[in-house]
């Protein structure tokens, strides 16, 4: 049987606290390494979950890229937003909405997060040349957006104790899984 990577970092994380914190005299080495098993133990609670936060965010920013496609299927004059929804259509074509995300690896998700996020920021920036009606349907997807990705991200930090109101957020789990499934419908982009 071998240690789970979880069980190094707790390892680490007590001898951190229990042998190295008590023998060090300098207030700002204390402080540093206090740091470093506050670390640990960020990185213990949050390491089995790296992938499928990825995965997760993956899915949701094709849900409103493709939402955001249908909403200007129609004509549109603007050369910038024209521009701007053929580099999704561009990014569709080789990380497909319906391809196995899944068996994809991890970095090359997490660069297409990236790249999904820069597409959705210049579609905000468009914004002001929009279309009035096509612009308040856009408008209506970003906002509950972008609360799921607040409570994500401060769930997802949640750990390391910053945050004032952090026992009032759900598990970063809470938020990803649903019956120790991942919250995540493979081929739909949702």
């Amino acid at each position: 049987m071998n240690p789970e990577l979880d069980q190094f970092l707790s390892s680490m994380k007590k001898t951190m606290e229990e042998v190295v914190i008590p023998n060090l005299t300098d207030s700002f080495a204390i402080e540093q390494a206090g740091i470093v098993a506050a670390t640990l133990g960020y990185l213990e609670t949050i390491h089995d979950k790296v992938f499928h936060y990825e995965l997760f965010e993956n899915s949701e920013y094709k849900n409103i890229l493709l939402k955001t496609l249908d909403i200007f299927a129609g004509d549109t004059d603007d050369d910038q937003l024209c521009a701007a929804l053929a580099r999704i259509k561009d990014h569709f074509a080789h990380d497909k909405p319906e391809d196995q995300t899944p068996l994809r690896s991890y970095k090359f998700i997490r660069g297409s997060n990236e790249n999904m996020k820069e597409m959705l920021c210049e579609l905000i920036q468009l914004q002001p040349g929009m279309d009035a009606t096509a612009r308040n349907e856009f408008e209506m997807l970003l906002k509950p957006f972008y609360q799921a990705i607040e409570k994500r991200e401060r769930a997802w930090v949640k750990a390391l104790g910053f945050d004032p109101e952090a026992d009032q957020l759900p598990d970063v789990a809470d938020i990803l899984y649903q019956d120790d499934l991942l919250r995540f419908n493979p081929g739909s982009g949702a």
